[in-house]
């Protein structure tokens, strides 16, 4: 007998465990398409912190919505099970993916990362962090389309903290170095996570191994990340420039924030970026610290003479100081000498016009041929960013002052490649933009965008029509395989799936079927399709194929 949960998804067959849940592949009969559900073990329901967390990764996915993180679609109790249902992804795990072909060619290495890269900007957009990132959790569908997954132990802006004291969630190979010191996790150390996975995919493999879990954290916190050149010289330094900016082990040396991570991502593979030069990180924090440490122990081995010549010199020092302020106040004109300074008021926020009156009362004015119109992301238009010489300095009067003026808040464009190109096309005019679209031969899906001209993580104004072209690989032709007929209607919107191909299922009553194609038919299976099946179809973006099939209604009345 089937099972279901929450009185609708019929469960097909167990997927996943997990420490905390199961995952199962289910059938969800209302919309016809198979599902992969979240349930939580019974004996962790009793668990507040567990149930919380669970409870977290529904309230984390369902307010994110990108092409590369996976979908929730309902989340519920049925008794004593809590559970999630998700968007069912066929494919297979980046882990899988490099354990089967070991490195990835740096090209479509970049590739997935612009995906993962995105998915992430939306996460963090709406005050998500993952704390998991990792190759076990990104899923690879079929057509290619990477999937950001598992936020089960994910961030939301003004979440409390779940772990125990002086544990860490999250896996340890990925681990950026703040969070194995107890720190809390932030966007930066998914930043982190994320170039271990970009290393794993040039490299074959993680930078760091040992015998436990702790070792590993060492290494993250003190090894020097390996040279992926040094692997393979012919990756880029470009490329490389990503993983050492990415996985910093002082934050302050880090991506400040995904989308720079992805604005490189988007220029490496370019000409004119190819053979930039290294990036050399300043000294870690925690070698400075040692560096102190050292002097502060140095500093107790000095003897009492030393001592004794460090007064007298502490003296002579001091004279000589007060001496050089003497003159720096001479020279600087705060003493003997009659030139005026004004101190440069705050200007942001106001008007040019607002800005020239104010400056006027203290004698300085605009310098109108060098005013910069750019966009920002806080200052309305026609407002102040900036000043140069800035807020707070001290100018002479007469000093013209040159102003960063807001040209209107700017949008980031999304990641639409691998979308289908029509879904594409009508997400972007729905945000402004006038759409092109190329086709172009290719070894992707049919129908799929392979490119866009404004790259994921640009800036654009949307107060104004914007331009785009979408690239897509060229549609072909397809015969619809006879083997369809009979199957179930969740496999066969799976292959139409599979196949980039529209769909539309139509419910029939028996009668509407002949005596033959009734034959050896159930219900709720494909009975006959339009285009009929063994039709040569040229697919355009227009073709709908039409299913026709009864349901369980029809065949029960025709028993009675």
């Amino acid at each position: 007998m089937a099972e279901y949960i929450g009185n609708r998804y019929e469960i097909i067959k167990l997927i996943g465990r997990g420490g905390m849940a199961d995952v199962y592949l289910a059938y969800d009969p209302i919309l016809k398409r198979e599902v992969a559900i979240k349930v939580m073990k019974s004996d962790m329901a009793d668990d507040d912190t567990a149930l919380e967390r669970f409870k977290r990764e529904a309230g984390a996915v369902t307010r994110l919505s990108h092409p590369n993180i996976v979908d929730v679609y309902d989340v519920g109790d049925d008794g004593d099970k809590h559970y999630i249902v998700m968007e069912y992804v066929k494919g297979y795990t980046l882990k899988q993916l490099i354990k089967k072909r070991g490195p990835i060619p740096y090209k479509e290495a970049v590739w997935m990362m612009k995906q993962l890269a995105g998915a992430l900007m939306e996460a963090h957009r709406n005050k998500v962090i993952h704390r998991d990132v990792k190759s076990q959790n990104v899923l690879i569908k079929d057509d290619g389309t990477i999937k950001l997954s598992d936020f089960g132990i994910a961030i939301a802006n003004g979440a409390m903290q779940l772990t125990h004291k002086d544990s860490v969630l999250g896996s340890v190979h990925y681990l950026a170095p703040e969070l194995s010191k107890g720190r809390p996790a932030t966007m930066q150390s998914d930043i982190y996570s994320l170039g271990i996975v970009f290393y794993e995919l040039l490299t074959g493999d993680v930078p760091y191994k040992a015998d436990t879990p702790v070792q590993v954290a060492l290494k993250h916190i003190k090894g020097k990340i390996p040279s992926v050149r040094s692997f393979d010289p012919d990756i880029p330094q470009s490329v490389e420039n990503i993983v050492i900016r990415s996985t910093a082990k002082n934050p302050a040396d880090r991506y400040k924030n995904i989308a720079l991570m992805l604005q490189d991502l988007n220029v490496c593979l370019k000409k004119d970026h190819l053979h930039d030069p290294k990036v050399v990180l300043d000294k870690p924090q925690s070698r400075q610290n040692e560096d102190v440490h050292i002097s502060k122990l140095a500093d107790k081995k000095v003897t009492k003479e030393k001592k004794a010549f460090s007064v007298l010199f502490l003296i002579a020092t001091s004279v000589l100081s007060l001496l050089a302020l003497v003159l720096v106040l001479f020279l600087s004109g705060l003493i003997g000498n009659k030139t005026k300074t004004v101190i440069v008021p705050e200007l942001r926020n106001m008007s040019v016009q607002e800005a020239k009156d104010s400056l006027a009362e203290l004698k300085l004015e605009v310098d109108d041929s060098r005013i910069s119109w750019v966009l920002s992301d806080d200052i309305e238009k026609d407002k102040i960013i900036s000043s140069s010489p800035g807020a707070g300095e001290e100018v002479e009067i007469n000093t013209k002052i040159k102003l960063t003026v807001s040209n209107g808040l700017y949008s980031i464009i999304g990641n639409y490649v691998g979308l289908n190109y029509e879904d594409a096309k009508q997400q972007l005019i729905a945000l402004n933009f006038n759409v092109r679209t190329v086709p172009v031969e290719s070894d992707a899906s049919p129908g799929v965008v392979i490119e866009q001209s404004l790259a994921a993580g640009e800036k654009y104004d949307s107060s104004i029509n914007n331009e785009i072209t979408l690239t897509y690989s060229r549609l072909s032709n397809i015969i619809l395989s006879y083997e369809l007929k009979g199957k179930g209607i969740g496999e066969a919107i799976a292959y139409f799936d599979e196949n980039s191909l529209k769909y539309n299922l139509d419910i029939k009553p028996r009668d509407f079927f002949s005596e033959e194609e009734l034959k050896d038919s159930e219900p709720d299976t494909l009975i006959k399709t339009d285009p009929e099946l063994g039709s040569s179809i040229t697919v355009t973006p227009d073709t709908i194929i039409t299913v026709y099939y009864y349901d369980e209604s029809e065949a029960q009345t025709e028993t009675e």
